[in-house]
């Protein structure tokens, strides 16, 4: 029987970074994920990415106005504009912006069937088809053979035991949609401004603390980190997978070797027995 194509080894998967930045403003999302080499913004802000070009950001951008308009730069990525482009990067910034493109051109697609409909008021028909769109959206953008940085608002929950805790601002299910969003994603950094001697530092938190909620599914950039960049991120994160690789390896040998040895031994252990009885015969 042949072994099916789709079985592969664990980590083939990953091999791309899908990344979720949460922050609240003056953070600096915008201009961390300017840092990324290669780059090519979706903006939903055309002020938005400002901050990041006067940090000496050489990305590129596209606006996005619609959720036409990402529904198109998902079609071009897929169909060549990574290589076209030569891109190592696509940031969506921001995906709680990219949630309300999906509900006004839900409400549209109702008003256009029913006209006495509230142009400013959603149902709930609309909040569950917009809450399935940015689902669908993170999908798909994560399935293409490129890294992929989303960034969004922050927002405070509280948990059954009354504790305060943030999380990406994506409406839906009473917070579920956004732990569904932060679920497709192998990193998600909450990041905070902290002074440390007297200046500002920019600190992301990748894993459970406090109120942060941070993810790291690489295992590789540690608690916390201060000052981060992309290209440092990602330096970080394929160093330590080399590292965990080389070790596999090393192990592996190292089994092999012994089995063989074992193997051997096995195989002498009949003789010396023969010898044994012979002897005694004698």
């Amino acid at each position: 029987m042949t072994k099916p194509a789709a079985i592969r080894p664990l980590g083939v998967t990953d091999r791309y970074v899908r990344m979720l930045i949460v922050a609240g403003p003056g953070f600096g999302k915008t201009v961390l994920a300017g840092t990324a080499p290669n780059a090519l913004f979706l903006t939903t802000d055309p002020e938005g990415t400002l901050s990041a070009w006067a940090f000496g950001s050489d990305a590129q951008e596209w606006e996005i106005e619609s959720w036409a308009n990402i529904q198109e730069a998902f079609r071009y990525l897929r169909d060549g504009g990574i290589e076209e482009m030569d891109l190592k990067w696509v940031i969506i910034d921001n995906t709680s912006e990219a949630q309300n493109f999906g509900m006004s051109e839900t409400m549209q697609k109702a008003r256009a069937q029913n006209s006495r409909l509230d142009e400013f008021i959603p149902s709930q028909q609309d909040y569950q088809r917009s809450q399935l769109m940015i689902l669908k959206l993170v999908k798909q953008f994560n399935d293409l053979p490129v890294n992929v940085l989303w960034t969004a608002w922050q927002k405070s929950e509280e948990d059954q035991d009354g504790n305060v805790y943030f999380a990406p601002a994506i409406h839906g299910q009473q917070g579920a949609v956004a732990q569904m969003v932060a679920g497709y994603m192998n990193i998600v950094g909450y990041g905070e401004v902290i002074e440390a001697d007297d200046k500002e530092v920019r600190r992301v938190w990748f894993t459970h603390h406090g109120p942060y909620r941070g993810k790291d599914r690489f295992v590789a950039l540690g608690q916390k980190r201060d000052g981060l960049t992309i290209a440092k991120m990602d330096e970080i994160i394929q160093a330590a997978v080399a590292k965990r690789k080389a070790q596999r390896a090393a192990a592996k040998k190292t089994g092999a070797a012994t089995r063989s040895t074992a193997s051997t031994t096995t195989k002498t252990a009949p003789a010396r027995r023969r010898t044994a009885t012979t002897r005694k015969a004698r």
